[in-house]
């Protein structure tokens, strides 16, 4: 992936340096923000022109762009170059403070959807994706486990309880796991081979839930919090009804939810 991350303000710029020092990439920001170096210790290019004409230079020479701007702006300084679906490049758009990043351009074709995912992750926000294969996906699940556990103790897991529900991997819009599992190799090893996004939920979002779920005394031990499962499937989605309540298998507990409709 050749990346471009664009910022025009000082308040984007700190959230673009934290996506470049995770995911690489070249970063632009224009002269009237200029600060000696990048807190992700990496050099990044200044321009003295207007930010369309720096699109306009970039396009071609990038498959993907994060816009650290408004959708608004960014619609107006690409308009002029889109093409189609399996041209154009990527487009992740993000607010200045980092709380959601959305696809908005390519998002199957070019990457997009999995791009604002990562981008999601890299700033502790959320991810929007509103491609229609994506959006009509209503299956949340929730998963937990122990350190370490192998990606196909847990892909076991995933399997059965989407059977019991009669579910597949392929109805599944998200996986869903407290923060403190972010390193976890297996979750996202997982996520990975079957192009699932991934969300982690703060201890804090489960801790003003979870008086609503059976506690382990062990999980709430180690992790702060009672339960991961069953709240991780709740709090992933929107509207959300639990259709699998916990399972526990070798080491791993799983929790489906359903997202209802307005």
């Amino acid at each position: 992936m050749k990346l471009a991350i664009v910022a025009i303000t000082k308040e984007g710029l700190k959230v673009a340096c934290n996506i470049q020092k995770k995911l690489g990439g070249e970063l632009y920001a224009p002269e009237k923000i200029r600060t000696e170096r990048t807190t992700s210790g990496r050099d990044y290019k200044v321009y003295s022109g207007s930010t369309r004409d720096l699109v306009a230079g970039l396009w071609g020479g990038f498959d993907s762009f994060i816009f650290v701007m408004s959708l608004g702006i960014v619609t107006r300084i690409t308009k002029d170059h889109i093409q189609d679906k399996y041209k154009d490049p990527a487009i992740v758009v993000v607010d200045e403070m980092g709380r959601y990043a959305i696809s908005a351009l390519s998002g199957h074709e070019g990457g997009a959807n999995r791009l604002s995912e990562r981008v999601a992750l890299c700033c502790g926000g959320e991810f929007v994706v509103t491609t229609g294969s994506e959006a009509t996906k209503k299956i949340i699940v929730g998963m937990g486990c122990r350190r370490n556990t192998p990606v196909e103790k847990l892909e076991a897991t995933l399997r059965e309880g989407l059977d019991r529900v009669g579910k597949t991997v392929n109805d599944v819009r998200l996986i869903s796991s407290v923060e403190i599992k972010k390193d976890e190799k297996g979750l996202l090893d997982l996520a990975e081979k079957f192009d699932i996004p991934l969300k982690f939920i703060s201890t804090e979002l489960i801790k003003a839930v979870e008086g609503n779920f059976d506690e382990s005394p062990l999980v709430k031990k180690t992790l702060g919090v009672g339960s991961v499962a069953e709240p991780c499937a709740i709090l992933g989605g929107h509207r959300c009804r639990i259709i699998l309540p916990r399972l526990k298998k070798d080491g791993t507990t799983i929790a489906i939810a359903e997202e209802g409709s307005l």
